[in-house]
């Protein structure tokens, strides 16, 4: 059985350890891991996806609970921090699979015919892979056009794509942002506040590189995790775009006494985006699905959603 010291148990609980730094430091558990995840390459079901992040989260509680109450014992730390582990390896990993999971073919096979590929670069992209805020108005014309509409997000996944924004959603965010201290966590390819910043919007762009084998990281992207970019910058307001399912770092934003409001773009389904538990458990903030807002991601869907935290008045709370 491996031993942790009791700074380094505090620290994987806290989340102070980036996920790549576990994954080199305790291989076996990656492995553990991986053989469980490879079940969802055998059957992509959701509720397969699901039933699996439901366990690790579940075993991630437990045993944080058991190692908290223990006051730090030695023999309780060995047999249950594993488990914190081994779920933040899931979470990360089946944000990875999710790739392999939302295609119906596997991703080497998809292609578009010369038609598709052409209306679609010149709608969503400025070139290669560097996306452009999108004409709302142009997308909903030409897009009728496309045969293949299904194979469209498949094929971008793997960029770390997992919508485009429209020219109208970046005005709307832009006018929510204003004259605000803006920063956003896990960020990517820091594509939205790219956006943001030719808005005239002072956004900071943040993540921990954790797809740093998938993404190629602009210099403007400062390299750091969610908790420590919070502390760092003190913001109003913060944006998270398709956040992993069940992550970490949401409730942080929470937790950060200057945010007054967070932005989320993602979707309704729990078992795709956003840690709704640290949603639902916001008590110094509303939350409020915004329609108009979610129909100006492209491509359009019902699942899409825009979610505004506001921060409560004082007398609220």
């Amino acid at each position: 059985m491996r031993k942790f010291t009791n700074e380094t148990a505090k620290k994987i609980m806290a989340n102070e350890i980036g996920v790549e730094a576990l994954l080199k430091q305790y291989p076996e558990y990656k492995d553990e891991v991986l053989r469980e995840l490879g079940d969802i390459k055998k059957n992509a079901e959701s509720n397969v996806v699901q039933a699996i992040i439901d366990r690790y989260t579940a075993s991630a509680k437990i045993a944080n609970a058991k190692i908290s109450k223990s006051g730090m014992n030695e023999v309780t730390v060995n047999a249950f921090l594993p488990n914190i582990i081994k779920a933040r390896f899931a979470i990360y990993l089946l944000e990875q699979l999710n790739i392999a999971v939302s295609a119906k073919t596997p991703a080497g096979n998809i292609r578009f015919n010369r038609w598709d590929g052409m209306i679609l670069q010149k709608l969503l992209f400025r070139k290669g892979f560097e996306r452009k805020p999108v004409s709302l108005p142009a997308f909903r014309f030409f897009w009728k056009w496309v045969k293949d509409k299904t194979i469209l997000m498949p094929l971008v996944n793997k960029k770390g794509i997992y919508c485009f924004y429209s020219k109208e959603l970046i005005k709307e965010l832009a006018a929510l942002t204003q004259d605000k201290n803006c920063l956003e966590i896990a960020a990517g390819d820091g594509t939205l506040t790219r956006f943001l910043n030719e808005a005239g919007i002072a956004c900071t762009a943040t993540d921990d590189y954790s797809w740093k084998h998938y993404i190629d990281y602009p210099a403007f992207v400062e390299k750091a995790d969610a908790k420590s970019a919070l502390a760092k910058y003190s913001p109003e307001v913060v944006i998270c775009s398709w956040p992993v399912p069940k992550n970490p770092y949401e409730k942080h934003v929470f937790r950060t006494d200057s945010v007054q409001l967070y932005v989320v773009i993602g979707t309704r389904n729990s078992q795709t985006t956003g840690d709704f538990e640290a949603y639902h458990n916001a008590d110094q903030f509303t939350m409020e699905l915004d329609e108009r807002l979610s129909a100006l991601i492209v491509p359009p869907s019902r699942d899409n959603a825009v979610y505004l935290f506001r921060k409560k008045a004082a007398a609220e709370q």
